[in-house]
């Protein structure tokens, strides 16, 4: 027997949704669409950022001469150059190798981060802690970070995880800095800017990681033009298209519990798609 709107399994709260998604695309027919919870993990970090500043004139001249002298000079060879006393050419030096822009050995070498500040006209100041909440979600699989912390909430709900295998955990301290990186630029925290020589430089976990629970709604929806079976994660009204790939894969991979998740066997939704599939090609057959 075809499933009729009462006996789908809609939680009350979602009708209105469903109802707004079936009048929008009329080829579209809601099975079934259920609340869940899920878990983000919220872990604070504390991330080193290193930043340029404009070299002086004495810096200009040891970082230009270690670069273009043959061979590289000494801290006394270049005091003798500028008829100035060895002790004031070392503590520039100093200063200079203290911010890895030159090597930690004499003569005096440039390092490949000294060459690229000096090229940009600047030298790197002392790196600065800066903590972050680094976010990660393992429906979507995707790691975020952002200053605000998420606040912690309790909301009595399925758990979607007791449904369907979710194996996306990203453990932070082992990813690559390269990484790392790249994620915070994309995160438009303005702390990583090649471009501009703000460097992040380091990663360390300062607390143990946090379960956020997040709302979700799960839709199954069948497309009678494209005689298909779809998966659809929403929050609210915004369709989290990384979690609903996610299910895709899984129910292509036949690892969805439609059961479980939303009291339907699998035969009765496949029986409800072939009543729509009828009923539609009823509608557009040509009277006699």
């Amino acid at each position: 027997m075809s499933l009729t709107s009462s006996t789908k399994p809609i939680d009350d709260n979602l009708k209105n949704l469903v109802e707004e998604i079936e009048v929008q695309s009329p080829n579209l027919s809601v099975l079934a669409a259920r609340q869940f919870r899920y878990t983000l993990l919220q872990t604070l970090v504390e991330v080193n950022i290193k930043e340029p500043r404009p070299f002086n004139v004495l810096e200009e001249f040891i970082i230009r001469a270690a670069i273009e002298f043959q061979p590289p000079p000494t801290e006394d060879e270049l005091a003798s150059v500028l008829g100035l006393d060895s002790v004031f050419i070392r503590s520039t030096t100093a200063n200079l190798r203290s911010l890895q822009t030159l090597s930690a050995t004499s003569p005096l070498t440039v390092t490949p981060e000294g060459r690229s500040f000096y090229e940009k006209g600047s030298v790197p100041q002392p790196a600065y802690p800066v903590q972050l909440n680094a976010i990660t979600d393992p429906l979507s699989n995707k790691l975020t970070f952002q200053f605000e912390s998420l606040n912690e909430t309790v909301i009595n709900l399925p758990d979607i995880a007791d449904f369907i295998t979710i194996d996306n955990i990203i453990d932070i301290s082992l990813l690559p800095l390269e990484e790392i990186q790249k994620t915070i630029q994309a995160s438009d925290l303005a702390l990583h800017v090649p471009q501009q020589g703000k460097i992040v430089t380091s990663l360390k976990v300062l607390a143990s990681t946090q379960k956020i629970w997040q709302k979700i709604s799960l839709f199954v929806i069948f497309d009678a033009i494209e005689d298909k079976l779809s998966l659809q994660i929403r929050s609210g009204k915004q369709i989290l298209e990384s979690a609903s790939s996610l299910l895709e894969v899984l129910h292509t991979e036949n690892k969805i519990n439609f059961q479980g998740l939303c009291n339907l066997s699998a035969e009765a939704i496949n029986f409800e798609c072939e009543a729509i599939l009828k009923q539609k090609t009823s509608k557009n057959l040509p009277s006699d």
